[in-house]
Order: structure tokens, then C-alpha cells, then sequence
């Protein structure tokens, strides 16, 4: 449930691009880079609950595709998750205000954290000193130096920032893919009503048992091929969009970015 083109949630591969980004002028020339953030709240333990749903005449796929397309019409929505996949602990926290940007941090353990927030077309990029440490080679004391805790500033356009603005679309972050799903129970997660549907990949879905389904938690299990870990997602919560004091910010395009 996180590779791309399989199972609902494509967080793992988006992450994994946005640790590739070479952050161009500023410093580059090390490995793939990389993420980081605070781990969402743990989630209580779904209890049972004999309540028939209302989604009964719809199948399994059908009920994944129609949270699919509420999470992408959705004004906004807030993605909280870990996950391990490739030997990398990748964690995701990223709020998204359709049509406007996003706000968020994304990160993979040693290899450090890079903050984002997207306003339209303009990128600002905030990594940490372990980041560079661990991604910009011989020019990590370079670019520690001239940020020195400021956020870059680049156009989404610049070529170096290719793949960044998935990180602000759901479509690219939540979708449907090649997996079989079926239905499981009806039963509560953190006081809501929510259905159960597991997946072909040995994924679980927790999606909000009403006419209109929303997605509220998915879970890959130890074990599962295409990585192990667990997505909290928050339709519709509240999302502020702001860019960083002009006193914090570098501007790239003066430095040929």
C-alpha cells in the first residue's frame, strides 16, 4: 500500500523523491537525500461493532475509489504517517490546502529533515544540518554555512526541485492502484465509526462508515514487500498557509537556482 502505482497510499516513493531533490547552487553533490518529522499520535485499537453500514451495496473497490476522490476534492487534508521500506525509516507530516500549497516535514532517520512549504509556485526548503551532512558531500559545510537554519527559496519551475510539487497533491500522494480489495467489519477507531477493507498487498484501510466514505487510517504490516508502516489521514482539517519572515529566507534565484 506504499508504491507507487499500488495500493492507495504513494507517500514512500514521494518521500523518497523528495530526498533525491539536488537542492542545486545552495550545495549538491552527495547521495540521494532525504526526511523527517514528529510521529503522529498512536491510534487506539479498533473494538468491535455489529453495526450494519451503510455501504452495504457498495463493493470493496468501489467504496476505495470514493474516498479516493473525496480526499482529492477535499478543500484540504493532513497526512501523518512512519514508514520502513528499503531499510529507511521515512516519516511524513504534511498538510495540504487544494489548489493553494502545503506545509509539511519529511524525513528518513540519520540522513536528517527537510522541512517544505509550498504558496502557489514558490518553494521554501528548510534541511537540517544532518541532511546536508548526509546528502551534500563536500559542500554540506558550504550550504550549513550560507542557510545556517534559513529556508531556501526557489520556483517550483527550477529543475532541480523536479517531483517536489507531488508532495501538495493528493492525487499523487493517495490513489488507487492495481490491488484487490475486500470487505471486512464495521467497527470503531478512536470514537468513529469506520469499515474495514484489506487489500491484496495484506494492507488495511479504516474509512469512515458513512454514504460518503472518508479515508482515516491505513496500515501496511510487518512483512509486506513494498514497506511496513502506518498513515493517519485527517480530511478536512484546518491548513495555514505561510510563508517563512523575509529575515529567514534565501533567496535561490540569486544564486542561480
Amino acid at each position: 500500500m506504499f508504491r507507487v502505482r499500488s495500493g492507495w497510499v504513494q507517500i514512500a516513493a514521494a518521500t523518497a523523491t523528495a530526498g533525491g531533490v539536488c537542492l542545486g547552487a545552495a550545495a549538491c553533490g552527495g547521495s540521494s537525500a532525504s526526511s523527517l518529522i514528529a510521529a503522529p499520535s498512536a491510534s487506539s485499537t479498533p473494538s468491535a461493532s455489529s453495526t450494519v453500514d451503510p455501504l452495504t451495496g457498495l463493493s470493496a473497490s468501489k467504496v476505495i475509489a470514493e474516498a479516493n476522490a473525496d480526499a482529492v476534492a477535499a478543500p484540504s487534508l493532513r497526512l501523518t504517517g512512519t514508514m520502513d521500506q528499503q531499510g529507511q525509516h521515512m516519516t511524513i507530516d504534511v498538510a495540504i490546502k487544494r489548489g493553494q500549497g502545503c506545509a509539511g516535514s519529511f524525513g528518513m532517520g540519520s540522513h536528517g529533515t527537510l522541512k517544505l512549504i509550498m504558496i502557489g509556485k514558490t518553494l521554501y526548503l528548510n534541511p537540517d544540518k544532518q541532511f546536508w551532512t548526509a546528502n551534500a558531500g563536500t559542500g554540506a559545510s558550504a550550504a550549513v554555512a550560507l542557510l545556517n537554519g534559513r529556508y531556501l527559496k526557489v520556483p517550483v519551475s527550477d529543475k532541480n526541485m523536479a517531483g517536489m510539487a507531488d508532495l501538495c497533491d493528493v492525487g499523487k500522494l493517495i490513489g488507487p492502484g492495481s490491488n484487490t480489495y475486500t470487505k471486512g467489519t464495521v467497527t470503531t477507531l478512536d470514537g468513529r465509526r469506520v469499515l474495514v477493507i484489506k487489500d491484496s498487498d495484506g494492507g488495511t484501510h479504516y474509512l469512515t462508515d458513512t454514504s460518503k466514505p472518508e479515508y482515516v487510517e491505513g496500515i501496511a504490516p510487518k512483512g509486506s514487500k513494498d514497506g511496513t508502516g502506518k498513515v493517519i489521514v485527517s480530511v478536512g482539517a484546518p491548513v495555514t498557509l505561510a510563508a517563512p519572515p523575509a529575515s529567514q529566507v534565501i533567496d535561490g534565484t540569486k544564486l542561480g537556482m
